[in-house]
C-alpha cells in the first residue's frame, strides 16, 4: 500500500501543470483585432503644426475659414482697384504736363500782349502831353498860336492814328487771348478736381492694403498653424 504514494503526487502535479498551461493559452487577444484609427489633421497654411499646438474646434476652424475667404475676396477687390487708379494717374500725369505746356504757349502768347499794353501806355503819356499843350493854345503869344495849332492838329491826327492802330492790335490780340486763358483755367480747375479725387481714392485704397496686409499677419498668427480635424473641415464644407 505505501508504494503507490508516489505515484498519487506525481499525478497531482502533473494535473496542476496541465491546468496552469490551459489557462495560459486562453490570455491572448482574439486573432484579427485591429487597434482604433487615429483622425487625420491639418493646417491651414499647409505646413506642419508646431509642436504641443491647441487643436482648434469646428466653430475656431469655421471662423478662420471663414477669415481667410474674406480675406481672399478683399484681396482681389483691392487688386482689382491698382490697375484703374494706376492708369488714372498716368492719365493725370499726362494732362498735367499738357497743362504745363499749354501755359508756356499762353506765355509766348502774352509778350505781344504786354508789347501791345506798352504802347498804349506810351500814348496814354502822349495824349496827356497834347492835352497840356492844347490847353496852353490860348495863352501862347498871337503871332504863335496858328503855328502852334497847325503843329497841335499834326500830333491830334497822329494820336488818332496810333489809336486806331492799337484798337486793331487789341480786336488781334486780346480777345483771342482771354479766350484762351479761360479754357486753359477751366481745364486746370478740372484736373485739380480730378486730382483730388484721385488721391481721396488712392490714399483710401493705401490705407485698406494696409489693413489687408495687418488682418493677413493676425490670421496667420491666429488660424495658419493652429492644427484642425480633417473631418471637422469636411462637416463644414457640407453646411455641418
Amino acid at each position: 500500500m505505501t508504494t503507490l504514494k508516489p505515484t498519487l503526487i506525481a499525478a497531482s502535479l502533473v494535473l496542476a501543470l496541465a491546468t496552469s498551461l490551459t489557462v495560459a493559452q486562453t490570455a491572448p487577444a482574439k486573432a484579427g483585432a485591429k487597434p482604433a484609427a487615429k483622425a487625420s489633421t491639418s493646417t491651414l497654411g499647409g505646413g506642419r503644426a508646431p509642436a504641443g499646438g491647441k487643436l482648434m474646434t469646428r466653430d475656431e476652424l469655421r471662423t478662420c475659414l471663414q477669415r481667410r475667404d474674406n480675406l481672399s475676396q478683399s484681396g482681389k477687390d483691392l487688386e482689382a482697384m491698382r490697375p484703374t487708379l494706376d492708369r488714372e494717374r498716368d492719365e493725370l500725369t499726362a494732362a498735367g504736363e499738357a497743362l504745363k505746356a499749354e501755359r508756356a504757349e499762353l506765355d509766348r502768347q502774352l509778350i505781344p500782349i504786354r508789347e501791345w499794353e506798352g504802347k498804349v501806355r506810351a500814348q496814354t503819356a502822349d495824349i496827356e502831353a497834347f492835352n497840356k499843350r492844347n490847353d496852353a493854345l490860348a495863352e501862347a503869344p498871337r503871332n504863335q498860336q496858328a503855328k502852334l495849332a497847325q503843329e497841335l492838329k499834326i500830333e491830334r491826327d497822329r494820336l488818332e492814328q496810333v489809336r486806331e492802330s492799337l484798337v486793331a492790335e487789341e480786336a488781334k490780340l486780346v480777345p483771342a487771348y482771354k479766350t484762351s486763358v479761360a479754357a486753359h483755367n477751366e481745364r486746370v480747375t478740372a484736373h485739380a478736381a480730378r486730382a483730388t479725387d484721385w488721391n481721396a481714392r488712392n490714399t483710401t485704397a493705401v490705407g485698406a492694403s494696409v489693413k489687408q496686409q495687418e488682418a493677413q499677419a493676425l490670421w496667420l498668427n491666429e488660424c495658419a498653424n493652429r492644427p484642425y480635424l480633417e473631418d471637422d473641415e469636411t462637416a463644414i464644407k457640407a453646411g455641418k
